[in-house]
């Protein structure tokens, strides 16, 4: 038996450590294109394949937070400008009218935001756009190269 204690990355408070969200270690792989925003305080990338159309995102709070009632000060004041340039990108690179933000914390209690690029032509509006949104997912191509274009427009590309 292994008697070495586990270490958790500085952001991990131990208390936290099965959270998704916040242990590296738990999450095993990255987003798919990698990290498109990631600023110590919010990171987002790209939804896991199989999960989403192609360009939806996940913004996710660094620090193990429940809710906006949870933020900090620094999440308080840079939550607008983070989110705000992710939307701005996608809408940007993916070409979409609007980003529909949907948030429940339902499988772990860490604040994050999914981001759901929404276009004239899709189907549906509202809350069937996100029942499209998961029961059509992208294929693993479509959304490394949704991602990219999203992280170009981040960069200034």
């Amino acid at each position: 038996m292994n008697t070495t204690p586990i270490t958790y990355p500085a952001h991990v408070d131990s208390s936290h450590r099965d959270c998704w969200f916040c242990n590296d270690e738990e999450r095993i792989d990255p987003p798919p294109g990698g990290w498109l925003l990631d600023d110590g305080i919010w990171r987002a990338g790209a939804a896991p394949v199989g999960m989403a159309k192609a360009g939806t995102l996940i913004l996710e709070a660094r620090r193990h937070v429940l809710d906006q009632a949870g933020f900090d000060t620094r999440e308080s004041i840079t939550f607008i400008p983070a989110i705000g340039s992710v939307v701005a990108a996608m809408r940007t690179a993916l070409g979409c009218e609007r980003v529909y933000q949907w948030s429940t914390m339902a499988a772990y209690p860490h604040f994050h935001v999914w981001l759901i690029p929404w276009w004239p032509t899709s189907p549906h509006e509202g809350p069937a756009h996100l029942v499209d949104t998961v029961e059509s997912p992208a294929t693993e191509e479509d959304v490394l190269t949704a991602a990219a274009r999203v992280a170009a427009a981040l960069r200034g590309d």
